[in-house]
């Protein structure tokens, strides 16, 4: 266990819901929800229980109340302008010293890898992160790109076998290098993609992903898009997490 491992669940939900300062409506609060187990999860892979038991109403015992101020600049991505087509593109050249994928790839690690406050506000931004046009602090393109970049560190270190013995992060790397998540487009292709991400968590991973989706589901009376969307950041939070993404970077 690191100290950074040790503060992720005290620091970071105070970022977040500086963040809110706008949101009344029960989906944010399901946002909020998520981010909170999320966070605990980060501690629990860890070893930490000072945090392993969140009320889902409650952080550091002051109940969550949704502000009524702007969203502050806590919420952001990495700035990075990705091209209209990724890894199903010919100029995207995966795991290339040249092409889209290693010039976006300069941009997200710069970012991320400047400190662990950096990645942080980064993982929180993502949880954060909504249908709503005005939320869209993290595109899931984005976030898809982090988590391959994480993975392609977890080769290099030695550190990609699967919490649960399922194989190899490496596998998934190899599947979105190859388009295949790419070929059911938008929510279909990234239903499987958290599929077989959520197949490689551990059980506390995989208890994320179910708070995710009943959070989700609850706050928006089953909302197919509303709930995808949830469930699938929470599934990369959870990937990130487990492979040391705020310690170690990308």
């Amino acid at each position: 266990m690191t100290r950074a491992s040790v503060s992720v669940a005290r620091c970071t939900p105070r970022v977040f819901l500086r963040g809110r300062r706008s949101m009344t409506s029960p989906r944010s609060t399901a946002r909020a929800r998520i981010a909170r187990r999320v966070l605990a999860h980060g501690n629990r892979a860890r070893g930490n229980r000072v945090d392993a038991v969140i009320d889902p109403d409650d952080v550091d015992g002051v109940p969550y109340e949704a502000p009524s101020k702007q969203p502050s600049d806590d919420l952001r991505g990495t700035g990075v302008v990705l091209p209209p087509i990724t890894w199903a593109s010919d100029a995207w050249r995966w795991g290339s010293a040249i092409g889209d994928a290693h010039d976006a790839a300069a941009v997200v690690r710069a970012a991320l890898n400047a400190s662990e406050d950096a990645r942080k506000r980064w993982l929180v931004s993502m949880i954060s992160t909504s249908p709503l046009p005005e939320q869209n602090y993290v595109p899931w393109e984005e976030c898809k790109l982090v988590l391959a970049l994480s993975w392609q560190l977890s080769g290099h270190r030695g550190a990609h076998a699967c919490a649960n013995g399922a194989g190899s992060w490496l596998d998934v790397m190899e599947n979105l290098r190859r388009g295949y998540y790419e070929e059911n487009n938008s929510v279909g292709g990234d239903v499987v993609l958290a599929r077989d991400m959520g197949e490689r968590l551990s059980e506390a991973g995989r208890g994320l992903i179910v708070d995710a989706r009943r959070a989700a589901s609850e706050a928006t009376n089953g909302d197919e898009v509303w709930t995808h969307d949830a469930v699938r950041r929470a599934t990369a939070a959870a990937v990130l997490l487990e492979l040391e993404f705020l310690e170690v970077g990308i």
